[in-house]
């Protein structure tokens, strides 16, 4: 092969290595709906819901924003199809048959507190502009269900799964996102009267002895035994309107 005909290959190579481009120039190759979720989730993870926007979320893979309307409309599916992603993570223990009520929500807020754990960011996405994701409203049927089942019902069910719930959302998160029992919880203990700082230096030497667990165990404990008394008295008032009838 002389050098004009290697120079012609070489050129012959060069044109054939150029790729039109596609018609999803927009949209890189790895773009796909699960890493728009995980690229929001990580953000979600940094910063809070109001500054979150599809423009940010595309700037971090890299890519228009118009790309993401391929998977999602708006922003507020995304945020939606965050919260349901989330939530459909959750993984209650198996269940085991010889279990009480309450040794079944027990098994239901142990699995909560480690869902929240792996993903924070559910205390933010649960429910957005007032309104509960449908992913959310899943994980809490397990509650609501075990109540029906032991005879709850009307307004006193739909009360008192809302109270657990919420109760449970609470509990977790101070001891997931804030730990009110470090030395830095008193930093600004100095701008309070002197009769109020004794009552919290009074509180803080006991706070050493107290874990984590121990504030969630008797956390949940005092939301089983409300419900335990609420079931007595609805068991009770029911009883009585028989006996009256």
């Amino acid at each position: 092969m002389n050098k004009r005909t290697k120079t012609n290959t070489v050129k012959a190579k060069s044109v054939k290595a150029v790729h039109p481009k596609s018609s999803t120039m927009g949209r890189p190759a790895r773009l796909s709906r699960q890493v728009v979720l995980e690229k929001s989730i990580e953000l979600l993870d940094k910063g809070s819901v109001d500054t979150f926007a599809l423009a940010k979320v595309a700037r971090e893979l890299d890519t228009v924003s118009m790309a993401l309307y391929n998977y999602f409309p708006s922003r507020a599916d995304l945020l939606k199809a965050v919260a349901d992603h989330i939530s459909l993570q959750f993984k209650m223990p198996r269940a085991n048959p010889n279990w009480t009520w309450q040794e079944k929500l027990r098994a239901w807020l142990w699995a909560f507190k480690k869902h929240a754990e792996r993903y924070p960011v559910i205390f933010k996405v649960m429910g957005i502009d007032g309104q509960t994701s449908a992913g959310w409203l899943r994980v809490t049927m397990t509650v609501g269900k075990t109540l029906q089942e032991q005879g709850m019902e009307g307004r006193a069910l739909a009360v008192n799964t809302w109270l657990f719930c919420s109760n449970a959302v609470a509990l977790v998160m101070a001891e997931l996102m804030a730990d009110f029992r470090a030395p830095f919880a008193l930093a600004h203990l100095d701008e309070l009267d002197p009769h109020e700082q004794n009552f919290l230096f009074m509180l803080r030497q006991h706070h050493a002895e107290i874990s984590s667990k121990d504030i969630l165990e008797e956390g949940f404990n005092q939301l089983i035994r409300n419900l335990e008394f609420e079931l007595q008295q609805g068991t009770g008032a029911k009883k009585s309107k028989r006996r009256k009838a």
